[in-house]
């Protein structure tokens, strides 16, 4: 979600886990150069696997409108959810499919969807270069040195922290460039219990972490399709700096089941107990947010690292194998990543840009009044960190840290043990997938 992707990644894993037994037979092939732009008239079905997070109206307006006043000779449906298999059965053409990475195996590759839409980047003499360039690296992995779509936003990448807490206990605000270290010294100082209320310092949502790891790690190693939590020695590392948070007293009382998304957005958005949140899922909006006396400050760094953001976690627009149109919707997925669209959206608050030009984002909610007086530019980082690993595992499996950290806070499990334990489930879910595709 910009907004959006707040399709909790630990509902990801189980949704695209689900749809793995359908397999991935590779890239659809092209069998000819494709023709030159056609301008007659053509319905594009847009499907979205998560309607809540884009409703109707608010896809129409963001992305719908814009597209059809560009080609009034494009007529743009929106299918908001429902299962594709069904879809597809029924008869349902789709034409674009959108999705974040995460949920990209399960909404494109698993039904045979993905087409490489490199013969259309070369016939419209597209600039790739205009594009982030970890974003189109995250796009070629997935689509073994093709391209099968877009990025056409990203998720934010920062501290979202209410001020009336720090204000409570008289803590200074987070900066931008603090450490990991920084960073649980405030929460280690805001987590306390006052007047019977209990006040947490962090709340995040570990799956997202883990995708997103500033150090690149793999989740699933693409070659073998193995876990790395248990082989790659970083991970460790990855699981210490995020565990010290969790065991600092006060989380002790939190229900075990409730301590990651989106139970911890809740007591940061709506009950106001948690001082900071790290909102790399979404762009929460001016209803979630409400009346509440907020700002941002940017994702925290390694100190080894001081100038690495965190991986980008974008959403791509991509055509699709069975699509009539693909060269009409090639133009509409191009035209959603212009300067001319983005600036437009940019300056609305509705999504964070996918495109190379970092003055872009300096506009970012100038026409929106929630974002007035905010710390904007720490929505993006200055650098995205390589991807890590890319393929239709990594998405299912990053939510097993979510029960990595639980088995470390709660069962009293050590590091070593959570991970090799996960890594088994990891590899064994792997093994079941595989054997179902293969039949």
């Amino acid at each position: 979600m910009t907004k959006r992707i707040t399709v909790s990644l630990l509902l990801v894993p189980m949704l695209l886990l689900s749809a793995c037994a359908a397999g991935n037979p590779g890239p659809a092939a092209e069998s000819d150069t494709p023709p030159p732009s056609k301008k007659e008239p053509a319905q594009l079905s847009v499907y979205f696997p998560y309607p809540a997070d884009w409703p109707e109206e608010e896809f129409m307006k963001t992305f719908g409108q814009p597209i059809m006043k560009k080609f009034p000779h494009v007529t743009i449906k929106y299918i908001p959810g429902g299962k594709i298999s069904e879809l597809l059965a029924a008869g349902q053409t789709i034409d674009i499919v959108f999705a974040s990475i995460g949920a990209s195996p399960g909404s494109l590759l698993d039904y045979k969807l993905e087409t490489d839409i490199s013969p259309y980047i070369k016939t419209h003499n597209y600039d790739l270069s205009r594009l982030e360039p970890t974003m189109v690296d995250t796009a070629r992995q997935l689509a073994n040195g093709g391209m099968y779509g877009l990025p056409v936003y990203t998720t934010p990448a920062s501290i979202y922290y209410n001020k009336d807490i720090f204000d409570k206990f008289g803590v200074p605000y987070p900066k931008d460039g603090m450490t990991w270290d920084d960073l649980y010294e405030l929460t280690k100082s805001l987590t306390r219990t006052d007047s019977g209320v209990a006040y947490y310092g962090l709340g995040s949502s570990y799956g997202h972490l883990a995708m997103m790891n500033q150090q690149s790690i793999p989740i699933v190693y693409s070659d073998t399709k193995k876990s790395a939590y248990d082989t790659d020695l970083r991970w460790k590392t990855f699981a210490d700096n995020l565990v010290r948070f969790y065991k600092l007293p006060g989380y002790a009382s939190v229900d075990p089941g409730k301590i990651a998304e989106p139970h911890e957005r809740n007591r940061f958005f709506k009950d106001r107990t948690v001082a900071m949140f790290l909102g790399i899922s979404a762009l929460y909006t001016a209803q979630e947010i409400g009346n509440m006396n907020w700002d941002l400050a940017s994702f925290p760094v390694l100190k080894e690292m001081p100038d690495m953001g965190p991986q980008a976690y974008p959403t791509y627009f991509y055509v699709t194998s069975i699509s009539g149109h693909k060269d009409q919707a090639f133009e509409v997925i191009a035209y959603l990543t212009t300067e001319e669209y983005q600036t437009q959206q940019m300056k609305d608050g509705k999504f964070l840009t996918s495109l190379n030009n970092k003055e872009l984002r300096k506009v970012f909610g100038q026409n929106n009044p929630l974002y007035a007086g905010k710390n904007v530019k720490a929505l993006q980082p200055d650098k995205y960190a390589p991807a890590g690993s890319v393929n239709k595992y990594n998405g299912p499996n990053n939510g097993e840290f979510v029960t990595i950290v639980r088995d470390i806070v709660y069962n009293n499990k050590d590091v070593n043990t959570a991970l090799r334990e996960a890594a088994e489930r990891v590899n064994k879910k792997i093994q079941t997938a595989e054997a179902a595709a293969s039949k």
